[in-house]
């Protein structure tokens, strides 16, 4: 298996994540936190969601403006440009961020299956924690950064007295059983 198959089955796994961390969370717990050092779930999910659309980009493919992007991203600060989250402000949905995680999640993966191994060897100006200055290099240090920020979700839902998140994917459920089901 080479990079970029390992790279999507990941990808994959991740955006199933992203919605099983949100699955039945009540609309009004998606702007809770659970401490004043804390991002809410709100925050998070669209944070990920806007690096899915800019790597969309990193790969040569268009991609619609995300109409909240001005609540994640300042375009005057030096990159990353993330705006922090704030409690003043009222971020998207959880259902819009799971039906624009799914909408642009999916433009991402064909995209990344289609791309010429050319463009993921592209030397861009960034370096992630992984190292490494190519598109690919970038893409290993952005499953690790989801699955960071995916994880946080899950302690989030936790907290809010819900049942674990799914570990394995969603389809998968009814085949599997056991302990290593939940997270």
């Amino acid at each position: 298996m080479n990079t970029r198959e390992q790279m999507l089955r990941q990808f994959r796994l991740l955006t199933d994540w992203y919605i099983s961390v949100l699955e039945d969370i009540r609309e009004e717990e998606g702007s809770q936190v659970i401490s004043e050092h804390t991002n809410s779930l709100e925050w998070i999910a669209g944070h990920l969601l806007i690096m899915r659309t800019r790597n969309t980009v990193r790969l040569g493919q268009l991609v619609e403006a995300y109409p909240y992007l001005d609540l994640f991203v300042d375009p005057t600060l030096p990159p990353p440009q993330f705006i922090p989250f704030d409690r003043s402000k009222k971020y998207p949905s959880l259902t819009d961020l799971v039906q624009d995680w799914l909408r642009y999640s999916n433009r991402f993966i064909e995209t990344l299956e289609a791309v010429d191994d050319r463009v993921l060897q592209t030397e861009i100006p960034l370096q992630g924690p992984t190292g490494g200055t190519t598109i690919e290099d970038l893409f290993t240090s952005m499953v690790l950064h989801e699955a960071f920020h995916i994880g946080q979700m899950s302690i989030i839902r936790k907290a809010l007295g819900y049942q674990a998140m799914y570990w394995f994917r969603r389809q998968e459920k009814q085949k599997r059983s056991g302990i290593l089901n939940e997270v």
